[in-house]
């Protein structure tokens, strides 16, 4: 199935299907290199350059409530919740490209996303829908996979935050 060409910059719907049918073999989630400390719960691996591990991604509400309304400007999801507002993880599909990252994190350049602060955790799409029974949003102009609230899972991490080994098995 071809992957939606249409520079939509809005998170849209999508059914499992259709985004299994894309064939992605890789989900990217960055985060600041301090933040990826916490997000390793166990070393499964041995480490390398991609270091798996056991990983718990905490969803957010994305930008801050002075800049925000409801929720996230950019996911068209019609859950409506009166307490609060709404958490999400997003992750890039396939290879990190170089829109994304510009309109994401401001990176340009050639320098690897490591130089500019970051760490990545990556996981295989059928290791996120086997966890992960919500909605899945799809943002087709950055390759953007969106799901609502959090995911707890096998992944792998680069680089390897330097406590995570002490703490893994």
């Amino acid at each position: 199935m071809p992957i939606p060409s249409l520079p939509i910059p809005i998170a849209v719907p999508v059914p499992r299907s259709m985004f299994v049918g894309f064939g992605f073999t890789w989900l990217y989630h960055l985060t600041a290199l301090t933040r990826l400390a916490g997000i390793v719960q166990t070393v499964l691996g041995r480490p390398g350059v991609w270091t798996a591990c056991e990983v718990c991604l905490t969803g957010t509400s994305g930008f801050g409530a002075a800049r925000r309304l409801l929720r996230d400007y950019s996911v068209l999801d019609f859950e409506l919740k009166l307490g609060g507002r709404g958490s999400y993880t997003y992750f890039f599909c396939g290879e990190l490209y170089a829109w994304g990252l510009f309109k994401n994190f401001e990176i340009t350049g050639d320098r690897p996303f490591v130089d500019h602060g970051l760490g990545a955790v990556r996981i295989q799409p059928a290791d996120l829908l086997a966890r992960y029974q919500g909605p899945l949003f799809y943002r087709a102009d950055d390759h953007a996979l969106v799901i609502r609230g959090s995911y707890t899972g096998p992944g792998q991490v680069e680089p390897l935050p330097m406590n995570a080994a002490v703490r893994g098995s």
